[in-house]
Order: structure tokens, then sequence, then C-alpha cells
């Protein structure tokens, strides 16, 4: 009966898949998905959390009086989670969530572990307000955004040391600076109140630095709580921070000692090959074989090209294509298994402008007339026609050696 179901099981989820690979393709969803949504979800809380500091200072500064479209956002603002106890600079924390939507939108590994672990925080501190209400509009908001994260930890490996640097800076000045106003703010709930902003910054350092001397303590249920939040906080973007900084710098190291010796060369009249097919592993070698120059888009850390050059990223992308020197290539190959993937390698050398043969391949013979859509100049479909070959040969047809070469690389001119 298990073996029954699992068969009934198993064609409805390759469908599925299939229905989500096209869509996927279509809407170009590599380009904005998941990074997207997440970036508004914790833009757009840290967004409310800023919003009445703005409409004070709009209405006391700029006298402008904003009443209306903040009443009319408040329906919205009224079911984002408070990010911090009563009396806490909110702003600084929605300031903090805003710098980490933009890391979000760059893919980078710093802002999504940012992210997670203040939302862990804010998930905590929400429970703790909800006064044993735990199934509350805050807490499923929170819940759902940590899922979220969760699940799509793998789009967000980009990490760039300089960019990690910055990023890292900015979350530790901000957490400093929220520690400070707030410990200053909840002042009279500290045994000895803390009165001053040295001293509150004295204490923000002592506490993120686990030190923890026992001179100031929080006494009320506010400042232990913002005490926690503090610490959890901290120890995140800590934590985050130094992995930004140094990770980068033993990953490099790790890969120049442990990985395979690649040859640097010149980008200029070389093969670029995407894909990690049969197909693409087997042109690469023999390129090889013949000492021409070959560069290899992965999308992972692929080790199966041996000595060719790799680059990682997406072939779909201009960016990958220009760092691979797609420009100056003599020919880009899109070798993948997947004719759609094919296609729009096509298309983004096309978008390149470059002077650089374009082959595809082609593995299923409904794809063959839409992959000619894009015009490439070489289309190699050797899957295709492989059974058509093969029933010639055991019926004892003739083949013309023209004709099976026409068959299996389509070299005729695309009509624009």
């Amino acid at each position: 009966m298990l073996t029954g179901a699992a068969e009934t099981l198993h064609p409805a989820l390759r469908s599925i898949r299939l229905f989500y690979n096209r869509w996927y393709r279509r809407l170009r969803m590599d380009l904005w998905f998941p990074q997207l949504p997440l970036a508004i979800a914790v833009g757009g809380a840290g967004a409310f959390a800023i919003l009445p500091t703005v409409r004070r200072y709009a209405a006391e500064y700029l006298h402008l009086n904003l009443s209306h479209l903040f009443n009319a956002l408040h329906p919205i603002s009224g079911h984002v989670p408070r990010l911090i106890l009563s009396g806490v600079p909110t702003v600084v924390v929605g300031t903090l969530q805003i710098l980490i939507a933009i890391g979000l939108l760059g893919r980078s590994r710093i802002a999504w572990l940012s992210a997670l672990g203040i939302t862990i925080a804010q998930l905590a501190l929400t429970i703790h307000q909800s006064a044993g209400t735990i199934v509350s509009s805050e807490t499923v908001y929170i819940v759902v955004l940590l899922l979220a994260l969760v699940l799509a930890r793998d789009a967000f490996s980009r990490s760039s040391l300089a960019a990690g640097t910055l990023f890292a800076l900015a979350s530790v000045l901000v957490l400093i600076v929220y520690g400070t106003l707030g410990s200053f703010l909840l002042g009279a709930g500290f045994t000895p109140p803390i009165t001053n902003l040295p001293n509150a910054f004295y204490f923000v350092i002592v506490t993120m630095s686990t030190v923890g001397y026992g001179d100031i303590l929080p006494k009320s249920n506010e400042a232990r709580l913002f005490v926690v939040s503090l610490i959890v906080l901290g120890l995140t973007v800590f934590a985050t921070a130094l992995t930004a900084v140094i990770g980068p710098v033993l990953q490099s190291r790790i890969n120049q000692t442990m990985g395979p010796r690649r040859k640097k060369m010149k980008r200029v009249s070389h093969f670029i090959i995407t894909g990690h097919g049969a197909l693409a592993r087997n042109t690469a070698r023999e390129l090889r074989k013949r000492d021409e120059p070959v560069l290899v888009i992965i999308e992972d850390g692929d080790t199966s090209f041996g000595d060719a050059e790799t680059v990682i990223g997406d072939p779909t992308e201009l960016e990958t294509l220009r760092e691979a020197g797609g420009e100056h290539a003599r020919a880009i190959l899109a070798l993948s298994d997947d004719d759609s993937e094919n296609a729009f390698v096509i298309l983004a050398v096309r978008e390149l402008g470059t002077d650089a043969k374009k082959v595809a391949a082609v593995s299923t013979r409904k794809n063959l007339e839409r992959v000619r859509r894009v015009h490439p100049d070489m289309i190699l479909a050797a899957p295709v026609f492989g059974s058509e070959v093969l029933a010639m040969a055991l019926t004892e047809e003739k083949i013309d050696g023209d004709w099976l070469l026409s068959r299996f690389l389509d070299v005729r001119p695309a009509s624009n």
C-alpha cells in the first residue's frame, strides 16, 4: 500500500516541481526571490518602528501635518510587531532592521544572520509582552518570518570582505547606540540608577562583552527584559560580524590550500562553459586536452572540472558573464541539462553584446524550436536525434555524413 501511494505521489511531485521551475524562469525569480519578500518583511517592520519619530520631527521641524497619512497606516502598523519595550528608542532598532533589509537585497550572509538573530529576540520579547496570549498576530508574524528566514538560508551565501566589514561596523554602531539610549531611558530600573550617557555606555560595553562586573544591576522587569534583548542581539551581531570579516579570508585560504590547482589565464579568446552535467564536463576536458583556455561558470564549489578555471555565479546574469570575460570570449557554450536554462544563458549573452559564438545544447525535441528562437549560432542536439540515427543504423539505412552533422549540430543561420 505504501509503495502504491509513493508511486502515485511521485508523478504529482514531479509535476509540481516542473510547474514551479517553469514559472521560476518566466518570472525571473532568481533575480528577486526570496531576498525581496524577506527584505520587505524585515525592512517594513523597521519602517513602522520609526514612523512615530518621523511624525514628531516632521511636525516640530518641518511643520508638516502627516496625521491623515499615519491614520491611514495605523491599521497596518497596529499589526506589525513591537520591536522592544515601551520607552526604549524604537527608531534605533528600526534603523537596524532597515540596514539588515538592504543587506538582504544583496543576498548577504551576515545580513541573513543578523535578521535571524533580531527576529529570535523579537519573538522572545513579543511572547513576554503578550501577557500569556501566545497566539497573537504579532507572534504569528514573527514565527512566519523566522521560518521563512530558516528555509531561505541557502539563498544568502554571498560574502564580501569589504561589504561584510562595512555592514558589521554599521550593525555594531547601531547596536551600541540602541543599548546606550535604552539603558539611559530605563535608568530608574537599575541599581544604582543610570542617570547619564557615559554610565549607560559603560553598562552596554560591559554587558555585550559578557564581562558583567555586577556594579550595575537591572531590578525592574522592563530593565531585565531589555538586558536580555541586549545580550541576545549583542552576541548575534558580534558573532556575525566576526564571521563576515574573518570568514571570507579563511575560506579563501582553505580553497587555495585544499582545492585543486586551477591555472589562471588571460580571459581573452577563451571558451566559457555553463552547466554541470556530463556534456559540460566532457567538453571542458576535451578542450583542455587541446590546450585551449577554458573557464567554467558554476553555481557552487564544484571540483569536477579538473584544472579548468571556474567562476561561481549564475550564468544567466550579466555580472557573472562579465566577470568570466564574456565580452572577449571566443565562444560561450550553454551545456546544461536544462533546456530553458540554456535558452536564458543565450539571451543573456545576446544582451551582453559580445561577438563570441553562442552554442546551446538541447536535450528535448519539443524545446528545439524554442531554443532556435533565441538565435544561437549553433545548437547541439545529439540526444534529440540519437534515437533516429540508431533506428537508421539498425535498419541498415544509408547515413550521409553531411546529413548526420547537420542533424546533430544545427549550424543553420537563424532568421532575424
